[in-house]
């Protein structure tokens, strides 16, 4: 018998690099998955099934470069719940390297939330950088050791 207490669970990169522009909060797309145990995530987002409600482990991280330098960057999870409006409800700390020559930053968040049937996650990135450059988020490869991926998976049952 198989254990199924942490399903669903998922785990999706990027095939491309994204750009993102200046001061403009974007949503991360992810067209590539490693798993999806209950076909719970497409359109860059997971979906909480209509049989798996519970407490959800999500953790994301982003390796970001500019094109100048890095005033502010902050990483967003955005729930929808369902028949609602999305929100944010957690952030990673507002990297803030005003006054500092950064060009690039690994940006994380690991977040446990209570999901029920049909609630939605997605990631959403906003930075601010010198002279209105732009921001690359990048792709995941054999080479990057995944630098981008959004993952995550049922802790508990309600």
């Amino acid at each position: 018998m198989v254990a199924t207490i942490n399903t669903p669970a998922f785990a999706a990169t990027k095939s491309a690099d994204q750009t993102v522009s200046d001061s403009t909060l974007t949503t991360i797309t992810f067209d590539t998955e490693d798993f999806d145990t209950d076909a719970a995530f497409a359109s860059n987002k997971f979906t909480c099934p209509s049989d798996k409600p519970g407490i959800y482990l999500f953790h994301v991280e982003l390796f970001c470069q500019a094109s100048e330098d890095i005033g502010t960057l902050e990483l967003d999870l955005y729930k929808t719940p369902s028949g609602g409006s999305a929100a944010n409800i957690a952030a990673s700390e507002m990297f803030d390297a005003t006054n500092l020559t950064i060009t690039s930053h690994m940006a994380t968040i690991s977040h446990i939330e209570k999901m029920a049937a049909g609630d939605a996650m997605e990631i959403k990135i906003q930075s601010d950088l010198a002279n209105n450059g732009s921001l690359n988020v990048n792709q995941s490869n054999s080479n990057s050791d995944n630098r981008t991926r959004f993952h995550g998976f049922r802790i508990a049952g309600v």
